[in-house]
């Protein structure tokens, strides 16, 4: 049977982690699914390191975890290059990703290279959502393509797939879906969009990119793109 890992970058999600992970190991064990949960622990500070070595005992899970910020792009890395399975599904933590889009996601794995959700809503921020689709289309000038939503953190590829350009995906620190994306796109990969839910996030605000923070981010990762698009 196939298996899969299911990869979580996590910061400072201590009053949701729990949930989510109850959440999905529910959705999976009623679909007889053979999974893991990777967890690539970012250097929290408010006590998420503690509860996951409580969860890591309830739950099939791999915990690779670091003392000081690695960032996003490369904690998802190093969460791939952890997982030994042949499927590998990416999610966020925060719970806005619903484990009830994924059976669809699973009927469909070799329907394309790479399988990514589309947020048909999007339950961000007016200017969150303002900023992505700026980059959206900065995005479409340098890789052409007609991919909905390129930075949905809800993906679903074989573990193989990627490891050939696993490498160049922290040039873009922040976006790592732009450039996983992006490197799909240039190595002509196919590519199949399914809807999703995106809920609100379970407990607090983001752990991670804060509003004011996004224009230094997007500068940073549009020089990422240059640099992707020509090496």
């Amino acid at each position: 049977m196939d298996d899969l890992s299911i990869i979580l970058p996590v910061y400072n999600e201590r009053k949701s982690i729990s949930i989510v992970l109850r959440e999905w190991h529910q959705i999976l064990k009623k679909n007889n699914i053979i999974f893991n949960f990777v967890i690539s622990e970012d250097g929290s500070t408010d006590g998420t390191k503690e509860i996951l070595q409580k969860l890591k005992k309830k739950y099939p899970l791999y915990l690779n975890q670091k003392n000081n910020r690695r960032g996003y792009s490369q904690a998802l890395i190093d969460g791939i290059l952890t997982s030994k399975s042949r499927y590998i599904l990416c999610i966020d933590s925060d719970g806005q990703c619903s484990p009830g889009d994924f059976p669809k996601f699973w009927r469909e794995k070799d329907k394309a290279d790479i399988l990514i959700g589309n947020r048909t809503y999007r339950s961000d921020d007016m200017q969150r959502k303002f900023f992505s689709l700026l980059f959206k289309i900065f995005f479409r000038i340098l890789f052409p393509n007609s991919i909905k939503d390129p930075s949905a953190p809800f993906v679903l590829f074989r573990r193989q797939t990627v490891l050939p350009f696993i490498r160049s995906l922290n040039v873009l620190r922040e976006g790592f879906w732009w450039g996983f994306m992006a490197c799909c796109v240039k190595d002509n990969l196919t590519i199949y969009e399914i809807p999703i839910s995106h809920r609100k996030r379970i407990k607090g605000d983001t752990q991670i990119y804060h509003l004011k923070e996004i224009p230094a981010i997007a500068l940073r990762n549009m020089i990422g793109l240059f640099r992707l698009r020509f090496i």
